[in-house]
């Protein structure tokens, strides 16, 4: 970006790439440590994997890389509230109060209730500039009984398909 005009262009630009919602969860010490997140994708299918990206200024940050494992829960539409509880950097100690958290194959917290839920060991990490990517390996996952309506995040805003 050579100017302030290309920076403007460039964040408007990507309030109008549309993402499903996720909460990116770990477990280390015996504390789970949680996140929002829309940069979540699918890697391939054999292995089954997928690629998440975490800020590295996030509080979970270094927790989800030293745990080695994470659970992405794909949130549905009804579940706007669990993104803005993880969002917020207030609260962090009261995130998993709210919703029925179960465990996998690996431990990390899984929401019941979310669209679906991937448990996943981190096979590699790729620290980019301000964030890291995350190559998961999935080795679990969970279909929950819920309505298929996801949770998408546009234009800075929530929003429902």
């Amino acid at each position: 970006m050579e100017n302030a005009m290309d920076v403007e262009k460039f964040k408007h630009g990507m309030r109008r790439l549309a993402s499903g919602v996720s909460l990116i969860t770990t477990v280390r010490d015996g504390q789970r440590h949680g996140l929002t997140a829309t940069a979540v994708s699918s890697v391939s299918a054999a292995p089954p994997s997928l690629l998440v990206c975490v800020a590295q200024s996030a509080s979970a940050h270094d927790a989800i890389v030293a745990a080695g494992k994470l659970c992405v829960n794909i949130l549905s539409a009804q579940q706007e509230t669990n993104a803005m509880r993880f969002g917020r950097s207030d609260g962090r100690d009261s995130r998993f109060e709210h919703g029925n958290w179960q465990t996998l194959k690996t431990g990390a917290p899984a929401l019941a209730g979310s669209l679906a839920t991937f448990d996943c060991e981190v096979r590699q990490t790729i620290p980019y500039t301000s964030h890291s990517i995350l190559i998961c390996e999935i080795v679990d996952v969970a279909l929950w009984d819920t309505p298929l309506q996801p949770l998408v995040y546009f234009n800075s805003a929530f929003v429902q398909l």
